[in-house]
């Protein structure tokens, strides 16, 4: 046995690698759930690699049907039919109707002639039409000991719907099964890829995240937590001199670090600056943000200085509007945009949102986890902020359980001294590193962010009442 590729993207790393040949694997579903797209992008895929594919259909009109639907996707190359690396074989009606031995006996003789490395049968719902349960359990014994001497891989599409393909005789009778469902998702749906069986081969099975797109069928698989490879000890700079100060020297380099607070506090400037301070480096950055689009980052970014058109033309900075994607989709694009550009850190801006791109089998603590553990490995240092409900007084860092997963978390929140309204800024957490337990002023200016002294002459801060210390209060009372 050899193990090929699927010609699907995102489907290799979900089988370890692709299909086996010779096997036979089913890809069931219900109607409209991609199954063609799938099948036909791996015939033509992997037909582009100089394979001998063979697509079968019950259909009329084969040629003129795949010219009209499958032409869109840029998988699809007329040429390749010219050149015959992709065959197509109709079955006729006729032939239907005289029975599973005649279906068999084309089938072989087309074969035989062709040699196919690689067969598509769409569907195998078409050749077993009509027949009671008996006659089709009959027909799929005869037409599966056929198909194990073909020498082939086999995609068979199948009409099933989850019921029925547990009762269905093809479910022992074939080697892999992949089954595609379209799944309510908030407003719109979402289709989903489960593989079910695959002999031979160590599968990440569960449900995995997918689109059609115009190059295809697209797989997004869910992550998975490698073992850490290294563990870095450099500083990297915070972009913020009284910040480096309260973390011990800046952030730990391949680190997460969780920025929380309420609406306007400061914490899209404290990520955009870390982000600038690299690029100023010559160190590339991605910005991932949920609260504004692309243009809206570039504008406000002029009030401080910031040319990120600049940067990003010079192949140093990306910037992700996220929000057309789903959760498992936006991680691979993550990480293909890290290895494009090299970046070293990382600015997602507005990580409660992701709780809403998740499937409903998901769980954002444990994306959360794995994706930190992915970016740890490329060596990104990553910034993310959270928007917290309160202004004032009492208030949860993020309430959707993700702060444990993070290595810093700097807090931001509003004091009101004076009957005004203020910033502060304290360093509730940092791994591995002693770190400023005071809570100091944040300021925003032109320049960006400031650390300032602390407010040594209240506490309380926390609790959104800040009250004179007992000593400032005696001093203050000795005064008058």
């Amino acid at each position: 046995m050899k193990q090929v590729t699927t010609g699907v993207n995102g489907l290799d790393a979900i089988l370890g690698g692709g299909f086996l040949r010779p096997s036979i694997v089913l890809v069931a579903g219900n109607a409209g759930t991609g199954k063609t797209t799938l099948v036909m992008q791996s015939l033509f895929n992997c037909a582009k690699n100089e394979e001998i594919c063979m697509y079968i259909t019950a259909l009329s009109e084969p040629i003129a049907m795949i010219n009209n639907f499958m032409s869109k996707f840029s998988f699809y190359n007329i040429s390749l039919l010219g050149k015959g690396n992709v065959k197509y074989v109709p079955i006729g009606i006729d032939i239907i109707h005289n029975g599973s031995k005649a279906i068999i006996q084309e089938l072989e003789r087309n074969i035989e002639t062709i040699r196919p490395d690689r067969i598509v049968i769409d569907s195998v719902n078409v050749f077993s039409y009509g027949l009671n349960e008996e006659s089709q359990r009959e027909f799929y014994y005869d037409f599966f000991t056929s198909m194990k001497g073909w020498n082939s891989l086999v995609l068979i599409t199948g009409e099933f719907t989850e019921d029925e393909l547990i009762k269905s005789t093809l479910s022992y009778m074939v080697d892999g099964i992949i089954y595609i469902s379209n799944e309510p998702f908030y407003e719109s749906n979402m289709r989903y890829l489960n593989v079910l069986k695959m002999r031979g081969l160590e599968f990440h099975g569960g449900k995995h995240s997918c689109k059609i797109k115009k190059d295809g069928f697209n797989v997004f698989p869910r992550l998975h937590s490698k073992a850490r490879t290294s563990f870095s000890r450099e500083r990297i700079s915070t972009g913020i001199k009284g910040l480096d100060k309260m973390t011990g020297g800046g952030f730990i380099g391949s680190s997460s670090i969780l920025v929380s607070g309420s609406s306007g506090t400061g914490k899209t400037i404290l990520g955009m600056q870390f982000i600038m301070d690299g690029l100023l480096k010559n160190e590339p950055g991605i910005i991932v943000s949920f609260e504004e689009d692309i243009e809206q980052i570039r504008e406000n970014s002029t009030m401080f200085n910031w040319n990120l058109k600049e940067f990003e033309n010079k192949n140093l900075l990306s910037i992700i509007s996220p929000l057309e994607y789903d959760a498992y989709e936006l991680a691979l694009l993550i990480e293909e945009t890290i290895d494009t550009i090299k970046a070293r850190r990382l600015l997602l801006d507005g990580a409660g949102r992701l709780q809403r791109m998740l499937p409903q089998y998901a769980q954002l603590p444990e994306y959360m986890g794995n994706f930190n553990n992915i970016l740890k490995n490329k060596n990104i240092t990553a910034v993310y902020t959270n928007e917290s409900s309160n202004l004032t007084g009492a208030t949860q860092i993020t309430g959707m359980g993700i702060s444990p997963f993070m290595d810093t978390v700097v807090l931001l929140r509003y004091v009101e001294i004076k009957s005004e309204m203020r910033k502060a800024i304290s360093v509730l957490k940092m791994r591995g590193s002693e770190h400023d337990k005071e809570i100091r002023e944040f300021v925003i200016s032109e320049n960006g962010a400031e650390i300032k002294m602390p407010f040594s002459e209240y506490s309380g801060l926390l609790s959104g009442n800040p009250v004179k210390t007992p000593s400032q209060a005696f001093m203050e009372t000795f005064k008058k």
